[in-house]
């Protein structure tokens, strides 16, 4: 396809973009930068300490309450490496025809041979109809932002919105929909509710309009076709914000996308090469070799269940929900086994505002010596995530002391925040003892009223 160039905003800086989407230091030293120097995931250790996103009190990305089955068998069901030669990360998009009637037509879709995208890429896709030559691959572009201070109520009402949008634009002939979290109008459709009629945004509504979270829009959007029955008029396309990981990516392909461009991933990469952070490669090749780590951190996470193409692993929904409620699993995931139930809508949305209140602060309130947040996630941190085995060194120097005094210090020292590890309220009036069988490291607060023997177990 013929280069395209297409109009962004670009009201808001990097730094704020990265803030209301829960990007982290940590993020973009562990993740990102190794992944723009090499081209390859960066390798950590199994295992995590940290607490479930369900029980954490931070602002935690949907991906995080996903987690991918995998196949039980004692040998590898499929070697990315050493079979590569069976695997495939190519795939393609637009409209399918009935597959037992193959005929000409079955053939005209746009192919994508990588699932993750590049800005210039999706340019062309959403501009690839401008000459009126291609009808058949009209593409749509779709606003996935909502106004914040709804809470729960205005983000279940844009979701409606966008389903009813959707629709719509299928039915006027679109067979390419791209989800975006951008707030960028360049598909040239109906300017977004809460945008002015010029379709670009102006300081006022960056400041009202929050970004739906890409998985809850891309499930949402996948579900809402299949069961009209339309699902295979259209192919689904996300511009991401909050896409950063591989798990991310494998995340959106398993609930529908057949590519994912994580613009605000290539954008923090080429603002460290801009930096000098990342001082021996230039922006096109850090951004392409983030693009590469990201496309093969995919084919070994679907190498795990066996899965050897993106084609097959599209929509294939192999991921289990821990923490999520039934109105999300029903409305956005349906099929996703979910059993211990959790959060809604309304829990979504109050993170998303927690977010959003860091990139937007009340007048006066930033604090001009801190970029980002440090996250924690990872390695340790004062002021990041809570680990469980944070304090190891203090049980050895309290081990150290006479038997009888020890046994309290050790206990202590062991677990310094076993409050903060507790299972946190789900939903307003709700019971947080009712379907939860997780272990509350630091018993139940006294302001829960729990039974005496603690949370019950799901009958």
């Amino acid at each position: 396809m013929p280069g395209r160039s297409r109009e962004l905003p670009d009201s808001r800086i990097l730094l704020v973009q990265q803030q209301l989407f829960g990007y982290t230091e940590e993020d973009v030293r562990v993740l990102l930068a190794p992944m723009a120097r090499t081209g390859a995931e960066p390798l950590g250790s199994m295992g995590t300490d940290t607490p479930l996103a369900v029980l954490s009190d931070r602002p935690r990305l949907l991906y995080d309450y996903f987690s991918q089955l995998f196949a039980q068998v004692t040998n590898p069901p499929l070697d990315a490496i050493r079979e590569e030669l069976v695997t495939s990360l190519g795939a393609s998009t637009g409209p399918e025809h009935n597959l037992l009637e193959p005929g000409p037509a079955s053939c005209r879709q746009v192919v994508l041979p990588f699932p993750v995208i590049s800005d210039s890429d999706l340019a062309k896709i959403v501009h690839i109809n401008d000459d009126g030559d291609l009808p058949g691959f009209a593409a749509h572009v779709v606003d996935g932002r909502y106004e914040v201070s709804g809470g729960g109520a205005a983000l279940e009402a844009r979701l409606a919105d966008i389903r009813a949008e959707v629709s719509a634009a299928i039915a006027a002939g679109a067979r390419i929909i791209v989800l975006s979290d951008r707030g960028a109008e360049a598909g040239g459709g109906q300017p977004t509710a809460g945008l002015p009629a010029s379709g670009q945004p102006d300081d006022e509504s960056e400041a009202r309009l929050g970004p739906i979270p890409s998985l809850l829009l891309t499930g949402a959007v996948h579900h809402h076709l299949i069961a009209e029955r339309t699902r295979t008029m259209a192919g689904l396309i996300v511009e991401s914000g909050d896409a950063r990981e591989c798990h991310h990516i494998a995340v959106l392909l398993g609930y529908g996308a057949a590519a994912v461009c994580p613009y605000l991933a290539i954008e923090s990469v080429e603002e460290l090469v801009r930096r000098g952070v990342l001082s021996d490669v230039s922006e096109r090749t850090a951004a392409a070799n983030l693009i590469k780590a990201l496309g093969k951190g995919v084919l070994k996470i679907m190498s795990k269940m066996g899965v050897s193409t993106v084609a097959s692993y599209t929509g294939a929904q192999l991921f289990e929900a821990v923490g999520l409620g039934a109105e999300v699993v029903g409305s956005c995931f349906a099929g996703t086994s979910s059993p211990l139930g959790g959060i809604g809508f309304a829990d979504i949305a109050a993170d998303v505002g927690r977010r959003h209140g860091v990139a937007f602060p009340a007048r006066g309130s930033r604090q001009p010596h801190r970029r980002l947040e440090t996250g924690g996630e990872y390695q340790w941190r004062r002021d990041g995530e809570p680990h469980l085995f944070e304090r190891v060194p203090r049980v050895h120097r309290a081990r150290r002391q006479p038997v009888g005094a020890a046994d309290d210090t050790a206990r202590a020292a062991a677990n310094p925040r076993r409050g903060r590890l507790a299972i946190r309220r789900v939903g307003q009036g709700s019971d947080p003892g009712h379907g939860w069988f997780w272990g509350v490291v630091g018993g139940c607060p006294p302001d829960w009223g729990c039974p005496p023997e603690g949370p019950r177990s799901p009958s």
